[in-house]
């Protein structure tokens, strides 16, 4: 090894380049004084096995890349020299780089399979993606290398030694190439003397299972998108602590991105998928469709929790291409439905005497969104209900002002505030008690992120909300519960705060249960079918639609599903109304309702 032949760079402190003299039994030769090459080598000891078998194999030099286990890419020129003894040693330069082309690693994946003459459906085995992922990553590669032909592109590519070792695939795919006789995962024998020489495996430092996350961590619901963020980070601290999955440890690719905005979370997916993550679990926007298109030219599992059945009937409608498609909750259309069947329940015990017969639903207009009105309309009907909707309402900067004057002029017994985002609802609560009627306020999910409390305070109290996934008590989500406030300081929301820490065991047992965590079709088959017991319920998905299907809204044993759960905030906790066990937790008068107006801020009361 020469000294003085490492190149540093002068920003990060790594080197650029290095070089060693391996001998022909593998042994890398050292310099007088151990530094940055010695340390490298020891780090990357494939790279020396690499050296040997090429002397073994009697040719002279290949030009290969090597992607290391923190994902930065180098170029490998290995070159047999002869010693002063008439035998041979090898030279082994290692320069990092760049993507060359800005080749994705599926790319150069496909390109290295590509240039040993391999075609289209033969990738896709050996990556176990679909052929038409292999078709797309192939016509992208011709426009990046500049190429019309597959032979112009894999002439290029053993030209820059753009043909990736570990083989992709595994096996002999990489024969008769030189690059092949390096890393075919099988004995070889030396060209001179027929010896056989087995292959030392490399002990470099397992690359983790990643996991991608688009989080919206600055713009629409972004207090969500940090309980999901620290509930994921609490499931990977504890499977990593506990060996991680198949001595692998788990690693979250946070990406953050405005859900609301469809152009920038396709922005954010597709940059997770060109760091080639093992899957990617995420919550919601306003791009389901986008992302399910790209996920399923990518192939690797996506699990979401958008919480509609419009995503869903896609899955059953097309379920090849979107088999890696999974909606771990319940969907929306039975949020309205349940609504009526809840005020039911209340007027007939008695708890409740409503004032009038009308009942407003604001719905403002989100993607997709579906919460069951045409049903609603027929159970309404069927009671006496006269339903006044308002779903002409932007979904972010609503003029709840406008909104409030329509809402007084029904005077309704109920609201139905159906509407996710804790912002929106906490702007239609300040308005509401602004100047209060006397209808209950019945909203959905919003209310289970920690910040709609801490942010309305006592003005909260009373508010009803509901939950098609969320943490009923068992001792599993008193245990989760626990742990998360000891790892963050303060207590979990009430809903997808469980969800995010469940689907990362999910996809750990997946995992587990393949023992091949790139093996996508497998893996997603193993989410499918086998049931998982989580803090928010039970995860079947072996269904058409691969979701978590909607349970009787009387039961309280989520042994199938996730029950669909109603609070309402009391004393400025989260109380279970249904399903609840007998007398746990009563119905209570909202106090804008029972006289005991609460008075809002002055900053509030002005301008709301």
């Amino acid at each position: 090894m020469d000294r003085g032949a490492t190149r540093i760079d002068d920003q990060t402190g790594q080197a650029l380049s290095v070089a060693a003299t391996v001998m022909r039994d593998g042994t890398v030769m050292a310099p007088t004084e151990a530094g940055e090459e010695a340390a490298f080598f020891e780090r990357h000891p494939v790279l020396a096995e690499h050296a040997r078998r090429l002397l073994w194999s009697g040719r002279t030099n290949v030009r290969y890349s090597y992607i290391s286990e923190d994902d930065v890419w180098h170029l490998v020129s290995i070159h047999a020299l002869p010693d002063g003894f008439g035998d041979q040693l090898g030279r082994v330069v290692v320069q990092r780089t760049k993507p060359p082309f800005r080749l994705t690693l599926r790319e150069l994946d496909v390109l290295t399979l590509m240039t040993a003459g391999h075609a289209n459906q033969h990738i896709a085995d050996c990556l176990d993606i679909k052929l038409r992922t292999v078709t797309t990553h192939v016509e992208r590669i011709l426009v990046k290398m500049g190429r019309l032909s597959r032979t112009a592109a894999a002439t290029v590519a053993v030209d820059f030694g753009l043909l990736r070792l570990p083989t992709p695939g595994g096996g002999r795919n990489l024969q008769p190439l030189t690059v092949g006789l390096l890393d075919d995962g099988e004995a070889s024998t030396d060209s001179r003397s027929g010896e056989t020489v087995h292959r030392r495996g490399p002990t470099s430092a397992p690359r983790p299972l990643v996991i991608g996350t688009p989080l919206s961590l600055k713009g629409l619901a972004a207090s969500d998108a940090r309980e999901m963020m620290m509930s994921a980070r609490l499931a990977v601290q504890e499977i990593n602590a506990a060996g991680g999955v198949l001595g692998r440890p788990l690693e979250l690719r946070e990406m953050s991105c405005d859900i609301g905005d469809a152009e920038d979370v396709g922005r954010a997916v597709k940059s997770l998928i060109d760091h080639e993550v093992d899957a990617i679990a995420s919550g919601y926007s306003a791009a389901e469709i986008q992302i399910q298109e790209m996920m399923a030219d990518y192939g690797a599992p996506y699990l979401h929790c958008a919480t509609m059945e419009a995503m869903v009937d896609r899955v059953r409608q097309d379920p090849d291409r979107l088999s890696n498609i999974f909606q771990i909750c319940p969907s929306d259309i039975s949020y309205g439905p349940r609504f009526i069947q809840f005020l039911d329940q209340l007027s007939q015990s008695g708890q409740w005497n409503p004032h009038s017969n009308r009942v407003v639903v604001i719905q403002p207009r989100w993607s997709q969104m579906d919460v069951g009105l045409r049903r609603v309309e027929q159970m309404a009907d069927r009671r006496g209900l006269k339903l006044e909707i308002i779903d002409d309402l932007p979904a972010q900067g609503i003029d709840w002002s406008q909104v409030m004057r329509r809402v007084h002029a029904a005077d309704p017994c109920a609201v139905f505030l159906a509407y996710y985002f804790p912002e929106e609802n906490i702007a239609f609560l300040r308005n509401y008690l602004a100047d209060p009627g006397r209808a209950l306020v019945y909203t959905l999910y919003g209310p289970s992120v920690p910040a709609y409390r801490e942010e309305l305070g006592a003005a909260a109290e009373g508010v009803i909300w509901a939950t098609t996934t969320g943490r009923a008590p068992s001792e599993q989500a008193q245990n989760f519960a626990n742990r998360f406030e000891k790892m963050h300081g303060k207590p979990p929301g009430h809903s997808h705060a469980g969800l995010a820490y469940d689907r990362v065991h999910l996809l750990a047992r997946a995992w587990h249960e393949t023992g091949d965590p790139r093996g996508f079709r497998s893996v997603c088959e193993a989410i499918r079918r086998l049931p998982y017991r989580g803090v928010n319920g039970m995860y079947f998905m072996d269904n058409a639609g691969q979701s978590v299907s909607a349970p009787d809204p009387s039961s309280v044993d989520p042994s199938l599903s996730h029950p669909h759960l109603i609070f309402q905030i009391q004393n400025g906790q989260q109380a279970l109304l249904s399903p609840s066990p007998e007398g746990q937790n009563n119905f209570r008068t909202p106090p804008w309702i029972a006289g005991k107006r609460y008075r809002l801020p002055a900053q509030y009361r002005a301008g709301v």
